[in-house]
């Protein structure tokens, strides 16, 4: 891909997120030794990690507020490109984990990268979360949604699947960024529905939550350690691969915009809160 056509794709990520997360993708690997990394936002916890550490301490952090995930049938859903799903089958030991995202060259990559290291008792599959069509009834001990639910335009019936799917005393686990923000714009309302932002408030989360007879045990509020977690991003960038000149600059400029606004939002429009509960 030459430079102008990165430059256009790059443009492009900020209007749907289909060209998003293929110039996230992509720009992640360059900090990361040129291997894909996660694709959710990092967590704080000391100022020496990578932003793979710092993705890595929110994956951590999410699965401490479930029981052993050991023996386990877990489904991630939105599992990106399943540097995630394949980090929670290494690290928690589940019987089985299956990874499902709407995105086909996200689920291309996991399962390219499954392949290039012969792992097993992982799965990926395109499916909507909003359908879970290659689900049985009853059939999943834990589900983990983390970072994906602010894209699903219908959150009842995702909700209402859970239930579904889950096994009786089945858990659950959503990351979510909501909005503390109810005023809406006529153009930010288009730009939002092109990126396909759906974002809930506290209060619907827990009323959708009960509609759909999921039981909250815990919940908590981390914007705090997450926004603390993108103000490195200038170590991020020193240690980015160098390329070319002109092809790091528009990368380091990705990664500036991208920060900068995440940590503005977080402190002004935006938290990250994780629900976690019980069928």
């Amino acid at each position: 891909m030459n430079l102008i056509t990165r430059a256009t794709t790059m443009i492009r990520s900020g209007l749907s997120t289909d060209h998003y997360y293929e110039v996230m993708n992509n720009a992640l690997k360059r900090v990361n030794n040129d291997d894909f990394t996660m694709l959710h936002y990092p967590l704080f916890i000391k100022k020496s990690d990578t932003f793979l550490q710092a993705q890595e301490n929110l994956t951590d952090h999410c699965i401490s507020r479930l029981d052993s995930l050991e023996n386990k049938t877990i489904l991630e859903i939105g599992c990106g490109n399943g540097v995630q799903t394949k980090y929670i089958l290494n690290k928690f030991n589940p019987k089985s984990i299956t990874g499902i995202d709407l995105n086909q060259e996200n689920i291309r990559i996991a399962n390219q990268e499954k392949d290039r290291r012969g792992m097993k008792n992982v799965h990926f599959f395109v499916d909507d979360a909003q359908q879970l069509s290659k689900f049985k009834e009853n059939s999943i001990d834990v589900i983990i949604n983390i970072e994906s639910a602010f894209h699903y335009p219908d959150k009842p019936l995702f909700l209402k699947q859970l239930f579904r799917v889950l096994k009786p005393e089945g858990h659950f686990l959503i990351a979510d960024i909501l909005t503390t923000h109810k005023k809406k714009k006529r153009l930010k309302k288009s730009w939002k529905k092109k990126m396909v932002f759906h974002h809930w408030d506290q209060e619907k989360y827990e009323k959708e939550l009960a509609n759909a007879r999921l039981k909250i045990t815990r919940f908590e509020d981390i914007t705090s350690g997450v926004t603390d977690g993108f103000r490195n991003y200038r170590k991020w960038i020193q240690e980015m691969k160098k390329e070319s000149f002109f092809e790091d600059q528009f990368y380091k400029l990705f990664y500036i915009i991208n920060a900068r606004l995440n940590i503005y939002l977080l402190r002004t429009k935006r938290q990250y809160c994780i629900f976690s509960g019980i069928k």
